[in-house]
């Protein structure tokens, strides 16, 4: 266990002392133990809510919107318990309802969502099940939760609207309920439309090359921006990484933006690994329209400028690296690149690497045969530096970053010189 997760259990349980005592004092175990979950739960799925906003501000304080995406997760399972563990043994009506008249449909509709929440968090728990369904039930969650508050308020619960449970209630079901008011009606506004220009085939995946049709994204090399290709009748984002380097600020912007950008042209690289992506390979073509939202990702930002780099990246893990390779500085420092892979997709990035790469300061390692397998000791051989004086960034394959990453602290890489991004959204 690092510093790091101690003090997030220290924080998670002080937080759990202070719900226990947000309840009123006079209340009896037998209904304080199911209103204590039920208020976990409500406090869970409305972070949970304003996380699916992908707010941008968000992103400092969790490294990151992949980070995020892992907190939504680890949320949605708390609010799934405490609402399972509320509805098990709550022992009846208090007695305290905003109005009786209500009193009776908002228990019968507190029963209809947690049957919904049931359900729903079982589709978001298999993974067997296809993304695409997932994507589209997932869309209940507001409509859920906003029925839990209406259970929360006009049942009968164990304590008053005009006490500090229930204001601290009322501002949990605010934030829960303007964020999904938010996210279906107001945050559209922020999505750039593009449109496809260039399609290039490549093995099993597909370069494609998009221009703004108007106002476009800002965005740091790296970043990764939700797509959706309007296939289906509504929105429908996935994540995919920017290849392409973003065109500079002007001048005045540019030491405030930090080399943030903007993207009036944008490419992605996007290999058939499911459903969707191959779907793509085959229906893509010049003149679609795309919806943009982006960019998020907070991998350019743990970049130091004095410190040496090594870059790992296996199969399509190396798209975030084009960019970089794209907006690479003289004044930036060495860059050795470990590239690994397999297949005819390896041998055509292999030779676009090498073509960007040109006469920067960027040595391209790559594997001799489709066997060869990566490892510390082959990269370690590799570096003129000790391995604690550089940065390590990786994307490729869950499996493999983590045996690296194994093998590298053995060697004496401290945790936080490793930096790599999580793409896993359900």
């Amino acid at each position: 266990m690092t510093f790091k997760h101690f003090i997030l259990i220290i924080i998670s349980f002080l937080l759990l002392v202070g719900v226990w005592f947000l309840l009123p004092v006079d209340l009896e175990l037998a209904r304080k133990i199911p209103a204590f979950f039920a208020t976990i739960s409500m406090i869970s799925m409305a972070l949970a809510m304003v996380i699916s906003c992908r707010p941008k501000w968000i992103e400092p304080l969790v490294g990151g919107m992949d980070k995020a995406y892992i907190w939504h997760k680890w949320l949605g399972i708390f609010g799934l318990i405490g609402a399972s563990f509320h509805w098990m043994l709550v022992p009846g009506p208090a007695g305290n309802a905003l109005d009786p008249q209500f009193a009776e449909m908002g228990e019968e509709v507190g029963q209809w969502a947690m049957y919904g929440l049931l359900l729903l968090g079982g589709v978001s728990m298999v993974k067997q099940i296809p993304y695409r369904i997932w994507f589209y039930t997932h869309k209940l969650m507001g409509p859920i939760f906003l029925i839990s508050v209406y259970h929360t308020f006009f049942s009968d619960v164990p304590f008053e609207l005009f006490s500090v449970t229930g204001a601290a209630l009322v501002i949990v079901s605010l934030i829960g309920s303007v964020s999904w008011i938010y996210k279906t009606f107001m945050k559209p506004k922020q999505y750039r439309a593009y449109q496809v220009t260039e399609v290039n085939p490549m093995d099993d995946a597909v370069e494609v090359l998009m221009k703004a049709e108007g106002e476009s994204i800002q965005y740091h090399a790296g970043q990764f921006a939700y797509l959706d290709f309007g296939f289906d009748r509504v929105e429908h984002f996935h994540p995919f990484t920017i290849t392409s380097a973003p065109e500079v600020i002007a001048a005045s912007n540019a030491a405030s933006a930090k080399n943030k950008g903007t993207g009036q042209q944008l490419s992605f690289v996007i290999r058939g690994l499911g459903r969707h992506t191959k779907e793509l390979q085959s229906r893509l073509k010049v003149g679609l329209p795309v919806t943009v939202d982006g960019g998020y990702g907070r991998l350019h930002a743990k970049k130091k400028a004095n410190k040496p780099q090594v870059w790992i990246a296996g199969g399509i893990g190396i798209t975030p690296f084009l960019a970089w390779i794209r907006s690479w500085k003289e004044s930036d420092q060495p860059v050795h690149l470990f590239y690994v892979g397999r297949g005819s997709l390896y041998s055509l990035m292999l030779e676009k690497v090498g073509h960007l790469i040109g006469s920067k300061r960027i040595v391209l390692h790559k594997q001799h045969s489709g066997s060869e397998r990566l490892t510390a000791e082959t990269m370690c051989s590799k570096l003129e530096l000790d391995i604690k004086q550089y940065q390590w960034f990786a994307c490729g394959p869950t499996p493999m970053l983590m045996s690296l990453k194994s093998q590298l602290v053995e060697k004496g890489m401290k945790t936080n010189q490793w930096h790599n991004e999580n793409f896993s959204m359900r």
